[in-house]
């Protein structure tokens, strides 16, 4: 089922991206998907496929409102930039200067170190303590304490690595420089400068008009997602919108004039690590990355039950967004992806299997270090069996899932579930090295201890 509001591509793209979106609502892994492409100030495309609602077999609109999860990050770099070029936040200032009474060492780390994911500090939602599944309510106070007095996993500024711990104080800093809850300073800032009237920090207990239902893949099949607190997303992913608003959110941060050219040049601000390493994460909370050859500022976001990205081509004017209703399966910034290319007249990549030999499968297997640029995980594991290559997310010894991977050749993989998630191994002097394109990123790694 798939339902326009706006069929402006030509036939034959339509029928393209129509053929992707109904494959990917086919296989149960995304029950509902919403997407919106916009080329200019044209909206070429605007459909809603599969449910929203399954039990009640609701389906998705261009109206449907999905919480978007980290993509709120973007906005929290947006309010902070704000008060940066408004004199009211100092980036080079501690966290300490903003929020009185945090313990070390999270009072010492920098602004500019949360914004850019190289504070160092642990990821809460990937500790122990986070309560998983659990619905009850917390405070600000709470999550805090999961994390604030915790050592850091490194010294701030010498590497990247993705934490919701850096975002979630970001807000805090905004809650006490405005005086403002950090929901009602997006909304009198943000979203209604932007026209942005279906977009709000609402929780699950607030009706919300046309709100999609959340779901995950359990042994039998889909089941409701869990339905957290507003307050463990917060500022790093509470937000929900539809694929409309978020079009507008585009328009607002990067045209026109709601946004000021000085709030505007911050927002793509990258910094290097100390070893001279380009972080693609900007002060503005947005990924600078690129899809064969198109510059792509983008972010995605994933929250119980949900799984949303949007990019921009700023070369190419053109935005598209994707929204859905399930965090498993295929990631959407995979599908879009593959959406891009068929708007952008990209040819897709040959992904054609070999045959994979054991002497060449085991010269790949191995433990590999991550770079300076990590995402949740510092190593990678590769095990091969049976004429597969299996990759471990946080290597061998963590005993977590493996994933198959497909071979190509030229010592290149692509994973069994996503064939956007790519493995390269190459020979550098002495060493294996490691590219692997994950959530649209590429992140390196290394490992020494023998040749392929």
């Amino acid at each position: 089922m798939a339902i326009t509001s706006v069929a402006l591509a030509s036939n034959a793209m339509e029928q393209r991206l129509d053929s992707l979106l109904t494959q990917a609502t086919a296989d149960g892994g995304k029950p509902g998907i919403a997407v919106a492409i916009q080329r200019g100030n044209q909206v070429i495309y605007s459909k809603g496929f599969g449910y929203a609602d399954v039990e009640h077999r609701v389906p998705v609109t261009p109206d449907t409102v999905f919480p978007i999860g980290s993509i709120t990050k973007t906005m929290t770099g947006l309010a902070i930039t704000q008060l940066v070029v408004a004199g009211k936040i100092d980036l080079a200032a501690t966290a300490g200067k903003y929020v009185p009474g945090l313990p070390s060492p999270t009072r010492d780390v920098l602004v500019h170190h949360l914004l850019n994911h190289t504070s160092g500090l642990v990821n809460y939602t990937e500790l122990p303590e986070f309560p998983r599944g659990a619905e009850r309510p917390v405070t600000r106070a709470e999550v805090l304490s999961w994390f604030s007095s915790k050592p850091l996993q490194f010294e701030p500024g010498t590497r990247y690595n993705y934490t919701n711990s850096g975002t979630f104080l970001l807000g805090l800093i905004i809650e006490n420089v405005t005086g403002q809850p950090y929901d009602e300073y997006v909304r009198q800032n943000i979203l209604t400068p932007f026209g942005m009237e279906h977009t709000s920090m609402a929780d699950w207990r607030t009706l919300v008009s046309h709100r999609a239902h959340g779901y995950q893949r359990g042994k039998m099949g889909l089941v409701n997602a869990p339905r957290y607190d507003p307050l463990i997303a917060f500022s790093a992913g509470n937000a929900m919108s539809t694929t409309g608003d978020m079009l507008k959110y585009r328009a607002g941060v990067f045209a026109g004039t709601t946004t000021p050219t000085a709030v505007r040049e911050r927002l793509h601000q990258l910094e290097r690590l100390r070893d001279g390493t380009l972080v693609p994460y900007s002060l503005g909370c947005l990924v600078h990355v690129s899809l064969d050859g198109h510059r792509r500022i983008m972010h995605s976001g994933d929250i119980s039950g949900f799984s949303a990205h949007y990019s921009y081509y700023p070369d190419d004017d053109t935005t598209i967004v994707v929204l859905t209703n399930s965090d498993s399966g295929v990631p959407p910034v995979s599908l879009e992806a593959k959406l891009a290319r068929v708007v952008l007249g990209i040819a897709e990549p040959r992904r054609t299997e070999v045959p994979l030999p054991e002497s060449l499968g085991q010269g790949f297997a191995g433990e590999y270090t991550m770079g300076p640029i990590t995402f949740g995980f510092t190593r990678m594991g590769f095990t091969y069996k049976d004429g597969v290559l299996f990759a471990v997310f946080g290597g061998t010894a963590s005993k977590g899932p493996s994933l198959p991977l497909r071979y190509l050749g030229d010592g290149r993989f692509i994973s069994i579930i996503d064939d956007e998630h790519t493995f390269e191994f190459r020979r550098s002097g002495g060493e294996r090295r490691l590219v692997t394109h994950f959530y649209g990123g590429e992140f390196t790694a290394s490992a020494s201890d023998r040749p392929q």
